[in-house]
């Protein structure tokens, strides 16, 4: 038993050798994890956040513009123009929809710029009124008698019987109403308002949420993290995409033990332009650039200082690729989607079990990687 204190001794101290090389070795990753997630939030705040929203409120007043420029002489040139400057500004729009990061504030510029589907009814209800029509009017209505899809409404349909997009002549014909005529451009003025308010609130210069979402810098398991908000916000959207977007239309259940429902194409996010798969496909292209920073230090980067892998790959290579299979299988679904809900059902289901295998990704994945809680239910995301 001579050797046993000797040997003791030569333990302990390679195991504190070890402990303090471990020690370094730790710290040292805690440092770079560090450097990277604060590399990472400068990014996306000045590579990504902060130009889309600058972006929308460009589009936002291209968008008043074309729909003032209808109303003021309603033909077929100016109803294309003013249908093609809604269509990008509703896809720059949905481009956003990744970059909400849950905030009391954000979610009342949200519910007043875009919230569907629309209350057709009501609109047109209001349409008969005597009261002036103007910003002030519009700003009395409520979340469903405002915003893009009210406009999508005035500007591709020609009423509340309306099944899909009208003809030119139709929505011409309809236009003629002066109230018609008056609600499109008070909407389009009150969107680019929310819009220039939504862009203030962000910008360096106004709220600086920007700057709080760079100081918001620490590990996901802080609720109050930036990166915290940013997979709360990826797993938001993604079931949005998964069961609004998809399912509901195309009749297929949120979970296997609920029912699902008959197809109904009128569903589908933009019924009268029918741009539903664009719209879709910005949706994921704002999941992207939360995961590159559009070529920046993105989440890709901060996962690989964990070392992250899914499938034998790294983490951030995974969920890009599981974005792109998302989309390769909504584009495969047709010309519209509108088209494809009753004729394509295999084509729906696949594209929904593609989104739900995104959706995986980002709850479990990379949630448990980044020690993040999902805060919300699924009947959060619920936005029809």
């Amino acid at each position: 038993m001579r050797w046993t204190f000797p040997l003791v001794l030569l333990l302990s101290f390679g195991l504190t050798v070890g402990l303090v090389a471990c020690d370094g070795d730790t710290q040292a990753a805690v440092d770079d994890r560090a450097a990277v997630r604060t590399a990472m939030l400068a990014d996306l705040a000045n590579n990504v956040i902060g130009p889309a929203h600058t972006q929308f409120a460009a589009e936002a007043a291209a968008l008043q513009t074309a729909v003032d420029a209808f109303v003021a002489g309603p033909n077929a040139t100016t109803l294309a123009a003013a249908q093609s400057a809604w269509v990008e500004a509703a896809t720059q729009w949905e481009r956003l929809s990744a970059l909400n990061l849950p905030s009391i504030q954000f979610g009342l510029y949200h519910n007043r710029i875009s919230i569907w589907p629309t209350d057709v009814f009501e609109v047109e209800q209001l349409l008969t009124t005597d009261d002036a029509i103007d910003v002030a009017f519009v700003n009395r209505q409520g979340s469903n008698k405002r915003g893009l899809p009210v406009l999508e409404y005035l500007l591709f349909a020609d009423g509340m019987e309306a099944q899909g997009r009208a003809s030119d002549d139709a929505i011409l014909a309809a236009m003629q109403s002066a109230n018609r005529q008056a609600y499109a451009s008070a909407v389009a003025a009150d969107v680019v308002a929310k819009a220039n308010d939504l862009a203030e609130v962000w910008s360096r210069d106004g709220g600086d949420e920007l700057g709080m979402f760079e100081a918001a810098d620490s590990e996901g398991r802080n609720l109050q993290s930036s990166v915290s908000r940013i997979v709360n916000e990826m797993a938001m959207v993604t079931e949005d995409l998964r069961y609004v977007l998809l399912g509901r239309p195309f009749g297929i259940a949120r979970n296997p033990e609920e029912p699902g429902g008959a197809p109904d194409a009128m569903r589908v996010q933009t019924p009268y332009a029918q741009v539903s798969k664009q719209l879709f496909e910005a949706n994921l292209d704002g999941l992207r650039a939360l995961v590159t920073a559009n070529g920046s230090t993105g989440l890709d980067d901060y996962l690989d200082t964990l070392d992250a892998t899914f499938g034998g790959q790294p983490l951030g290579t995974a969920l890009l690729a599981e974005i792109d299979a998302a989309e390769i299988a909504v584009d495969q679904l047709g010309s519209t989607l509108f088209d494809a809900i009753g004729t394509n059902p295999t084509g729906g289901q696949a594209a929904h079990d593609a989104a739900g295998d995104l959706l995986r990704i980002v709850k479990v994945d990379l949630a448990n990687q980044l020690g993040v809680s999902i805060t919300f239910s699924d009947n959060d995301g619920d936005s029809g």
